[in-house]
């Protein structure tokens, strides 16, 4: 039932923003009563970072498939600026950011948040760094290089919010691409 509840307090924010999150509309989502839903999740901010820890793992099992997916023949700044389109292009991003957004005064959920948010993309940083020195890169030039491509890629997903075009965003990679190329020619 916590399952099914996470799922449906992530669906609702989705739907409706966080500014319009309203506990009620979970239990009605998740076809539960009012009472089972407090029984699991006794506030809003509970049930909030449930739908976050729900979010995170299902954006957790995308990264793993994307890693577990790539070859030595792949272009490994290719695989990680995809992985990198994969989260921060999400609803799961979107939904993230919604929360920090909306509910950044208070201060325990926001904490809770953030808490969420670099436990999660921690180790999917951990485990590029680590795939891209198997490669043979260095760590500091893999650290540089992976933590510039996520905040390209989370800064286009920004800009989403204001302008819907996803037009530049393969003209940017591209130059990204080079520029790392030129990098690491100097390297």
């Amino acid at each position: 039932m916590r399952q099914r509840l996470s799922e449906a307090a992530f669906e609702v924010i989705k739907e409706v923003g966080y500014a319009n999150f309203r506990t009620s509309a979970v239990s009605k989502a998740a076809g539960v009563s009012q009472g089972a839903q407090l029984h699991h999740f006794p506030t809003k901010d509970s049930l909030t970072t449930a739908a976050m820890e729900y979010a995170y793992e299902r954006a957790n099992g995308k990264f793993l498939k994307n890693i577990s997916s790539f070859s030595a023949s792949d272009d490994p700044l290719d695989a990680v600026i995809q992985d990198a389109e994969d989260f921060f292009m999400s609803d799961y991003f979107m939904v993230a950011l919604d929360i920090l957004m909306a509910g950044g005064k208070n201060k325990e959920l926001r904490d809770e948040q953030v808490r969420l948010a670099v436990t999660s993309r921690a180790s999917v940083e951990e485990s590029w760094v680590k795939k891209l020195i198997e490669l043979g890169w260095e760590k500091s030039e893999a650290e540089m290089i992976l933590g510039m491509t996520f905040c390209l890629v989370r800064g286009f997903a920004i800009k989403l919010l204001i302008s819907h075009s996803r037009s530049d965003l393969s003209t940017m990679m591209t130059q990204w691409k080079s520029m790392v190329a030129m990098l690491k020619a100097q390297a």
